[in-house]
């Protein structure tokens, strides 16, 4: 079914003039930029039917963020069925500025340092909001969720440069996260999910991997951000410079997990996406100088 015919029947699809696919991503999900007649932008995002009530979460947690803190996000208009309810579909509002991205890595290093630590003001503002009090305690969820990740990792047989290392690393700081605080979490953030405005502020988009959660798992993509400068002012703008001493071997093992997951994720797509889901584990290994450390080599 072409892509058209698929959301036609979104009632608002009859003002739209523009549907421009933004982000086709390992997640199963797909984004696209859509205008209308009016030059109203939106941001849709659709994946199967299966995860309508994964949509449904992320829009009621997408609002009561925004509603608790006031900031310039992505913000729900609809969810929904199309495509012969063979879709599900979330249409939200445009957040508008330059990817951060882009911008940064133009400036001089003080600046990208100074962007760094505005972001990192900014996640801490998300973790101010904290988790229901009815969710499971972070160590029972995270040790089940390891278990899965690591047997399902081993299924699959990948290897890359570190692998054991990575895996030992794991096993012996799993334990670090017992009695851990559980706050809202973005899921991926990290300078790609940001925009800049016309007055220097941020915007913050995709929560489409949000979850309750240790708040320094937030910290697993920080590597993954623009540049070193702007990766090490977001740590040191989210600890105004006082970093608990527990945070680097937390934030590691959660890097640790994440790199691991991103090469199951990947294993699903073929293999162009595997080599660079392996070329990135292997770039984090190095960076924690075989995960010897605790403190990665670019802060």
């Amino acid at each position: 079914m072409e892509l058209e015919a698929k959301l036609s029947d979104i009632e608002d699809s009859r003002n739209w003039i523009e549907i421009e696919p933004i982000d086709i991503g390992l997640s199963g999900e797909n984004k696209y930029h859509i205008t209308r007649c009016n030059g109203v932008e939106l941001i849709l995002r659709t994946s199967g039917i299966e995860n309508y009530k994964r949509h449904c979460e992320s829009a009621k947690f997408s609002q009561y963020i925004h509603d608790s803190l006031g900031l310039n996000m992505n913000l729900p208009i609809e969810v929904a069925a199309c495509g012969g309810d063979t879709l599900a579909y979330t249409l939200y509002t445009w957040v508008e500025g330059e990817d951060a991205d882009t911008k940064i890595r133009n400036l001089h290093t003080p600046e990208q340092a100074r962007f760094g630590e505005k972001a990192g003001a900014l996640l801490r503002r998300i973790h101010e909001v904290k988790a229901p009090d009815d969710i499971l305690p972070w160590d029972e969820y995270y040790q089940k969720h390891l278990d899965e990740l690591l047997g399902k990792f081993r299924i699959i047989g990948v290897n890359f440069k570190g692998r054991r290392e990575t895996l030992d690393f794991i096993e012996r700081n799993r334990h670090l996260v017992k009695d851990r605080p559980q706050t809202a979490l973005h899921g991926d953030f990290r300078s790609g999910n940001l925009v800049i405005g016309n007055d220097g502020e941020y915007g913050i988009i995709d929560f489409g991997r949000w979850c309750w959660g240790d708040p320094y798992m937030d910290f697993q993509c920080v590597s993954r951000s623009c540049t070193t400068p702007f990766a090490r002012g977001q740590i040191n703008g989210y600890f105004g410079g006082d970093i608990p001493g527990d945070f680097f071997s937390l934030a590691g093992l959660y890097t640790a997990a994440d790199t691991i997951r991103r090469i199951c994720e990947a294993y699903r797509y073929g293999r162009d996406a595997l080599e660079q889901a392996i070329s990135a584990a292997e770039k984090t290994v190095r960076e924690y100088n075989g995960f010897e450390g605790m403190i990665p080599s670019w802060y």
